[in-house]
């Protein structure tokens, strides 16, 4: 008997931004707000990622907003969890930062903000053809 296997393709038409800092999810929320204009919440519910090797799951959590003048969709999430990393090949990186655009935005200007805020250690832009783990940022 012959197995089937099904093979997804996922559109990412995103823009990740990977963002180190120390403080806490909220803070780091606040600031993004402050100096983008965004206004982001905490969702109700954790990302939920199993990892693979132990058979568990870690919960990442996640602050969102739509903005429906310019119908960009924002994400911050956490990458660390006390279990493991969302995606674990940027270790480096506390934070993701996700912007869905159906318009071309300028996310170097963007990355240059966030870089402003005072407790922001670095803010890069993470290319998502590299990452294997690229699967763990559709929701």
């Amino acid at each position: 008997m012959s197995k089937y296997e099904l093979e997804e393709e996922y559109d990412y038409d995103f823009n990740v931004l990977g963002i180190s800092c120390h403080e806490k999810d909220y803070r780091i929320c606040w600031a993004i707000n402050q100096i983008l204009g965004t206004s982001m919440q905490k969702e109700e519910k954790d990302i939920e990622v199993i990892i693979k090797k132990s058979n568990r799951y870690s919960l990442h959590t996640m602050f969102t907003c739509f903005d429906l003048d310019n119908e960009i969709d924002y994400r911050l999430i956490s990458n660390r969890s006390t279990m493991g990393f969302l995606v674990p090949e940027k270790q480096q990186a506390d934070y993701l930062f996700i912007v869905s655009d159906h318009f071309q935005i300028d996310f170097k200007e963007i990355t240059q903000k966030i870089k402003l805020i005072p407790f922001v250690l670095t803010a890069f832009k993470i290319e998502l053809d590299d990452l294997k783990s690229k699967e763990n940022l559709i929701f």
